[in-house]
């Protein structure tokens, strides 16, 4: 088997009824061809991992929930030299895309980037909301985990990969490979499904993510080093997963320590 160019890692927790947007925007890709496709479930209690089986390219492993525990567990078994993160609400509506990283991605002073964000949906507030992130990752240099982010793998290893902290593990990653090279915006976006507005409300979501960004803002000034760490430690060392069966369901407990209790607060993951 060739070595892929370009690996993607998709984590997903319960996401049967979403997940198959992504994947069916990969494969429709020009590029699908090179690259590598993970997805890392998180004990999912619903046919996620059904649904991912049902796409010949998609590899499938398993591990403890938790968004940056799965994208780090996924980063361990991918073969390519460029990592690219997408969650599994996300749809890539430019067929391009995987050639617009591997061409910028050319330029060995690049280390890392991200697309433009889209929330999907022709509501004005959406736009008004997509207008805001696309402002806040160009002029503060905040993208987030839902615009898609990569990074070489050289790169995402001396970092340590996405640290265990509390809330915008996806930022905490972009402020430190900030440090360790060139960060790119590309132009075409990475859309964003609607629905934690949708559930929870616009003002309610736009609010809460807002005061979880400055929560984040707030813990880098008080403790720069180490923000919001967990008690926990993440694991290490751990050998290349294999890629399991589909016919034997993952035991576990399918919430993360850390996942919200979703009666009573929308989700984080876009945190904008």
């Amino acid at each position: 088997m060739l070595k892929p160019q370009i690996s993607v890692i998709i984590p997903a927790l319960n996401e049967a009824r979403t997940i198959t947007s992504v994947l069916r925007s990969l494969a429709r890709q020009d590029m699908i061809s090179v690259a590598q496709v993970i997805v890392v479930d998180g004990m999912s209690e619903d046919d996620t991992v059904d649904v991912a089986y049902g796409f010949p390219f998609v590899e499938v492993v398993q591990a403890q929930p938790g968004r940056a525990n799965q994208m780090n567990h996924g980063a361990r078994i991918a073969r390519a030299p460029i990592l690219w993160f997408l969650h599994a609400d996300s749809t890539i509506p430019e067929p391009t895309s995987i050639n617009e990283i591997l061409d910028v991605m050319a330029d060995p002073e690049v280390a890392a980037g991200a697309f433009r964000f889209k929330l999907r949906g022709d509501d004005l507030y959406y736009r008004l909301v997509t207008g805001w992130v696309n402002l806040r990752s160009s002029l503060l240099g905040r993208p987030y985990g839902d615009q898609g982010l990569f990074v070489r793998t050289k790169v995402f290893q001396e970092l340590g990969g996405y640290a265990p902290v509390e809330m915008c593990e996806d930022l905490d990653f972009v402020l430190r490979v900030r440090k360790a090279g060139r960060f790119v915006l590309l132009r075409h976006p990475v859309e964003t499904s609607a629905r934690t507005w949708q559930r929870y409300g616009k003002l309610r979501t736009t609010i809460y993510h807002l005061r979880e960004w400055l929560a984040f803002e707030l813990s880098r000034l008080l403790r720069p080093r180490s923000p919001l760490v967990r008690d926990q430690q993440p694991e290490s060392g751990v050998a290349a997963a294999e890629p399991m069966s589909a016919a034997t369901p993952g035991q576990g407990d399918p919430r993360s320590a850390t996942r919200m209790n979703e009666e009573k607060a929308p989700e984080s993951a876009a945190a904008h």
